[in-house]
């Protein structure tokens, strides 16, 4: 009797052992697919934030050289001109082609990180859709800067001419 008593004891025993270790397995599974997601969640949410920021800044120098266009164009109807502006105009024209050329050299990189982002991890369709949306985007506003920025040149070429 006694021997069987600790048979079942025993038996008992490896079964609760092998039961919890299943357990154990079960929830470092789950845990592993939560670090899976929240690594791709990260992901996405980092190369929509480069994506988004470059567009930012490029969108927010354009619209500060628009301004000073604005305000060029005023002065030349307004016949008010200073031959300080001349220089202080050619010191922006070089200063808007510097941030020019930064954001050409970080539009080759981010184009980079996106395309390696894209090929190592699964984003879903929508992600997908989002991030080449906002991928496109970045080539249009850079043109668009670029337009601005020589037009804001032969604007000042024209103020420069008209003291």
């Amino acid at each position: 009797m006694e021997k069987i008593l600790c048979l079942i004891v025993f038996m008992l025993s490896c079964f609760t052992i092998h039961a919890q270790s299943q357990n154990q397995q079960e929830e470092i599974q789950a845990l592993v697919q939560r670090v899976d997601s929240l690594e791709h969640e990260l992901s996405y949410l980092k190369l929509s934030y480069e994506l988004n920021t470059l567009y930012t800044d490029m969108t927010m120098l354009r619209s500060q050289v628009e301004i000073k266009l604005s305000n060029i164009k005023m002065d030349i109807y307004h016949r008010n001109f200073d031959p300080q502006f001349v220089d202080m105009y050619q010191r922006y024209y070089e200063s808007c082609q510097g941030q020019k050329q930064a954001f050409s050299k970080n539009i080759e990189a981010t184009k980079e990180l996106f395309f390696l982002k894209v090929m190592t991890h699964s984003y879903s369709e929508t992600e997908l859709s989002v991030l080449n949306a906002s991928y496109e985007r970045i080539d249009t506003v850079f043109e668009s800067l670029e337009t601005t920025i020589d037009y804001f040149k032969a604007i000042a070429d024209v103020y420069a001419k008209d003291l």
